[in-house]
């Protein structure tokens, strides 16, 4: 049973320099040789894919994983396959490659939040946790994975909510798939949010999907600005509330037949369909022919990038039909 481990860099792969900043540099297979213990779990093969800081990854290089983790999935002697990589859209990666990965080979992200110059670093102890659940059996078929300070959650729901803790990673609504406690991975229950499984043109993956927060009192400059883009992302407050001054701007896209995928800003819950009725409200979101999505902006904008490069708006999101 062996195990691919891809480095992209990230805090898990930084060392400091002379000023005392700490940058990546460090290579997968010094990343698994700081481990003694992997040597009692499963052989190793590594691959060095990038090495850069997370937010500079781009979605040609997230289609880059996406194609290494499906041509691992039809090798038959790779049982496993853990990616590392910055946490700063550690959410992100792993939520594009788990929009069309269909493969039953475990796919598990993981990565740091102090790097080995910092007293107590937590990269070694989330790879090697994550090496454990990259070579269970039963973690196969479970889409893609994120294991962090001993839980494993799904790309689908995982989310950062600390931008220095070290216990950041967290899945608000729906919690673990399985907790690490030992040398053991313990399940608690299955995935709760379906498969994508939509099939990428990388050509027509594009960067231009602005994601726009609703706040109150909100000026509508940012959306009159977006009647040329494929599509638009939009959290709205509440269960998918939007103050009446921005309509007209919404109006206009719906005019231009821009799609708007709208989501809630809050970090649980989904959008109601049909509890409010003022204007503004999500029986308007409704009326503007709005997809829902069920997931944060940052996720719902991703999803939306994924969905637009497979013509598959429809396959990812609800649609609710306008109110009656």
């Amino acid at each position: 049973m062996t195990v691919a481990i891809v480095s992209t860099g990230g805090t898990i792969a930084s060392t400091t320099d002379g000023d005392g900043g700490a940058r990546p540099t460090l290579s997968a297979e010094s990343l698994v040789d700081a481990i003694p213990a992997v040597a009692d779990v499963t052989p190793i093969e590594t691959t060095q894919f990038s090495t850069v800081p997370s937010t500079h990854l781009t979605l040609d290089q997230m289609a880059g994983l996406l194609d290494f983790v499906e041509s691992a999935d039809e090798d038959a002697t790779i049982d496993g396959v853990v990616i590392t990589q910055g946490t700063d859209v550690l959410e992100e990666t792993s939520w594009f490659v788990d929009c069309a990965y269909t493969g039953e080979t475990p796919v598990v992200f993981t990565g740091a939040m102090r790097n080995p110059s910092l007293p107590s670093p937590d990269g070694p102890a989330n790879l090697l946790a994550s090496i454990r659940v990259a070579a269970d059996p039963a973690a196969r078929d479970r889409g893609v994975l994120v294991a962090f300070n001993d839980r494993v959650l799904p790309a689908a729901a995982v989310t950062k909510t600390h931008s220095m803790n070290p216990d950041t990673f967290r899945a608000p609504e729906y919690g673990p798939l399985a907790t690490i406690a030992e040398d053991r991975v313990r399940w608690r229950r299955t995935r709760t949010v379906p498969r994508p499984g939509l099939s990428i043109d990388p050509e027509q993956l594009t960067t231009d999907v602005p994601a726009i927060y609703v706040t109150a009192a909100m000026s509508d400059r940012s959306l009159r600005a977006c009647t040329d883009v494929p599509a638009l992302c939009l959290a709205t407050t509440g269960a998918g509330h939007v103050p009446p001054d921005i309509l007209p701007a919404l109006e206009a896209l719906r005019a231009n037949d821009v799609p708007i995928v709208a989501t809630t800003r809050c970090p649980e819950g989904v959008l109601a369909r049909d509890t409010y009725d003022f204007e503004g409200s999500e029986r308007t979101l409704r009326e503007l022919g709005c997809y829902f999505s069920d997931h944060n902006l940052q996720k719902t904008r991703i999803a939306t990038i994924v969905a637009l490069s497979a013509d598959g708006l429809d396959t990812m999101f609800d649609r609710p039909a306008p109110p009656a």
